[in-house]
């Protein structure tokens, strides 16, 4: 079945979209009251979504002052596709052997939606589903420790590539989820490898376009 969000997993998906989207500005500092008021939840899933974020060095919390968000560069997005290339092929493997039936549904219906929202140019949806992959094929693994390792470098990758995509890549990099989440879903270990592979490769070219290097 679906998985059911948290207030506090709530506030941190909000945050993150508004960052992702520039609704919130990296040169300011933010009160822990004031992103209450502008999420319209209560300052204790707040919090703890702010603590979570920080802990992805998505940003600064300083004391008395308030939250900083930080940003993030091309060089950065090396490094951590560098850490990504290493990591997600194990745990695709893993979600392949060990998800449910439902997580299996859930990854088919996903990778459904992920195309759908790209063919839509609907970028809520788009970075929504995203997260959510993300998020299953850690959870099918059955190791809380690949959600650990891999949630701060997706968080962060994510953002980037939301940053400085080309139109053009939401439906290619859309494409290359859905074949991944068809193949974990299948129990096809190779194939959400191999496709993996090429989701990062395309994404390190990308980087490399980016103003820094362009």
């Amino acid at each position: 079945m679906p998985h059911e969000k948290t207030q506090a997993e709530l506030a941190r998906t909000e945050i993150e979209r508004k960052l992702f989207f520039n609704e919130l500005d990296v040169s300011a500092l933010y009160s822990e009251n004031k992103l209450a008021s502008l999420l319209d939840l209560g300052r204790t899933p707040v919090r703890e979504a702010l603590q979570a974020l920080e802990q992805d060095e998505m940003l600064a919390i300083h004391p008395r002052k308030g939250v900083q968000f930080l940003s993030i560069t091309a060089e950065q997005q090396l490094q951590l596709l560098e850490v990504r290339k290493q990591i997600e092929p194990i745990c695709l493997r893993f979600a392949a052997m060990r998800a449910s039936t439902d997580q299996r549904r859930e990854m088919l219906a996903l990778g459904s939606l992920i195309v759908q929202s790209a063919k839509d140019e609907d970028e809520v949806a788009l970075l929504s589903n995203l997260q959510d992959i993300h998020r299953i094929v850690t959870e099918a693994t059955n190791n809380p420790y690949f959600h650990h390792s891999l949630a701060r470098v997706q968080s962060q990758s994510r953002r980037f590539w939301f940053a400085n995509k080309d139109k053009s890549d939401n439906l290619l990099c859309s494409r290359f989820h859905e074949a991944i989440m068809r193949s974990v879903a299948m129990g096809n270990e190779e194939e959400a490898v191999k496709q993996s592979g090429l989701l990062l490769e395309h994404l390190t070219e990308s980087a490399f376009k980016a103003p820094k290097f362009g």
